[in-house]
């Protein structure tokens, strides 16, 4: 289904910037406020990151594959023919030709340099090709909208999305696996019950000691003990604590279970003690102004490095009982099409945009809009990212603030958005638009709906 632009809020500007003379992109990307520097970067510019699933908000994120995409947010995949680049042997495409055609190389910037599963592969024409663990990728033309993988299984299972898969390939203990962990900030090690687990990050041979004396370290940290006789694993070695507790550590980092965390995928740890940080394997693009923050009622939510909270404008209409606020996003197809015209320029004197420099560009859930005077703003998962003039810093005092909207152009719009997602600072004035969300001949609903600003959840 294709959503619709809105119209009468200005003109959709949609421009996502191309890493044409971008540099390499490990010197670019800011590492996530709780990651260690060391740990490897998920995507390089260009390339960005798509949950996929069989329904629209179907299940845990943690359940949905995530597959790489341009910058467009368009697909990637690989190609059974190709050349895969392995010890000395070099990728080698074998999709040329009429092929290319169809399935377009992802190109990379000729100065983009190689990291941790990147590199590039220089085609027969002298362009750049993104490879992910030296196989080639491409995009597909029959792809309609972001999300889309119509590609799947082509020319008899030939053509694979490129699915992010870091875990694939590594040596984990029995009782260690690795999860998908938005809120912290990447791909992370937890237990097999699905708890967090963070690295302590300072010398081994003084963390023992450090944690065992101090009080509040004990109370709160729980080393994560491995078996009486557990053996080293890949990057995973046995430390033989002073307690008698024998701890699992990950890269020479001890491994340890956060008291607060109850839930399987919470990260409540974050920001307890700076010694600590959640386990990843691969950490996502942040801009460099942007972290991850726990608000009280809310939960860990994006905000600038000043605390201004970053909202997003979705839609939602009566009966859509299944989209959650709280924890959800609309599609990033739907995102993509709105771009900055939810929020005109009388709007941005109460919203303002929340600025990209002139040269971002797209990585990992992270897009690049262009406003229409000209400037950047970052969007997240296809929404573009606002502040709230009437926030203070911790604080998200605009969130679930919404507008009444008509869905068709047929009469004005009547009635009230359910209760259950109304904010009731506006309950008594509700402010009724007249717009018509559609594309063509391609309506995105019928009716009274609403547009709502909520905080962004990662």
């Amino acid at each position: 289904m294709k959503w619709s632009v809105l119209l009468g809020l200005g003109a959709v500007c949609v421009a996502i910037l191309i890493a044409a003379a971008v540099q390499r992109f490990w010197l670019t990307h800011a590492r996530a406020s709780n990651a260690a520097s060391t740990t490897p970067i998920a995507t390089p510019p260009g390339i960005t990151m798509q949950l996929v699933s069989r329904g629209n908000h179907a299940g845990s994120s943690r359940a949905r594959q995530i597959v790489f995409a341009d910058a467009k947010g368009m697909t990637l995949y690989t190609y059974a023919s190709d050349t895969v680049a392995s010890g000395g042997i070099q990728a080698v495409s074998a999709c040329v030709g009429d092929c290319a055609r169809v399935w377009q190389p992802a190109l990379a910037a000729h100065d983009a340099g190689a990291a941790t599963d990147w590199s590039v592969l220089r085609r027969v024409n002298g362009s750049m090709q993104w490879c992910y663990r030296g196989a080639p990728l491409y995009s597909f033309t029959g792809d309609a909208v972001p999300g889309d993988i119509k590609g799947q299984g082509s020319e008899s299972g030939a053509w694979r999305s490129a699915a992010f898969m870091p875990e694939v390939g590594m040596v984990l203990p029995d009782s260690i696996t690795v999860w998908h962990l938005p809120d912290g900030g990447g791909t992370a090690l937890v237990s097999l019950e699905g708890l967090t687990l963070y690295a302590f990050d300072e010398n081994p041979a003084r963390a023992v000691l450090r944690c065992r004396v101090n009080s509040n370290c004990a109370q709160s940290w729980r080393p994560y003990e491995a078996g009486a006789i557990a053996n080293p694993a890949g990057d995973f070695t046995v430390i033989a604590r002073q307690d008698g507790i024998t701890q699992w550590a990950y890269r020479s980092a001890p491994l340890y279970l956060f008291d607060g965390d109850r839930k399987p995928g919470e990260v409540k740890g974050v920001g307890v003690d700076d010694r600590f940080h959640v386990a990843l394997i691969r950490r996502y693009f942040m801009p460099a102004n942007a972290t991850i923050r726990l608000i009280t009622g809310l939960g860990n939510v994006l905000v600038t490095r000043n605390g201004a909270t970053l909202y997003e404008r979705d839609r939602v209409q009566p009966g859509e009982d299944n989209h959650d606020f709280h924890s959800d996003h609309g599609p990033p197809a739907l995102g993509r099409l709105y771009g900055t015209s939810t929020c005109d320029a009388g709007c941005a004197r109460t919203w303002t945009p929340y600025s990209a420099p002139a040269d971002a560009v797209a990585s990992g859930y992270w897009d690049v809009l262009t406003r229409p005077d000209g400037k950047k703003q970052w969007a997240y998962k296809g929404f573009a990212l606002y502040s709230y003039s009437g926030d203070v810093p911790g604080e998200a005092r605009g969130n679930e603030l919404y507008e009444l909207v008509r869905i068709d152009d047929v009469g004005p719009a009547v009635g009230r958005a359910h209760e259950t997602h109304a904010s009731p600072q506006l309950s008594a004035r509700d402010e009724v638009a007249y717009m018509k969300f559609t594309a063509g001949d391609n309506a995105a609903g019928i009716g009274v709906g609403a547009l709502f600003w909520h905080a962004v959840v990662p």
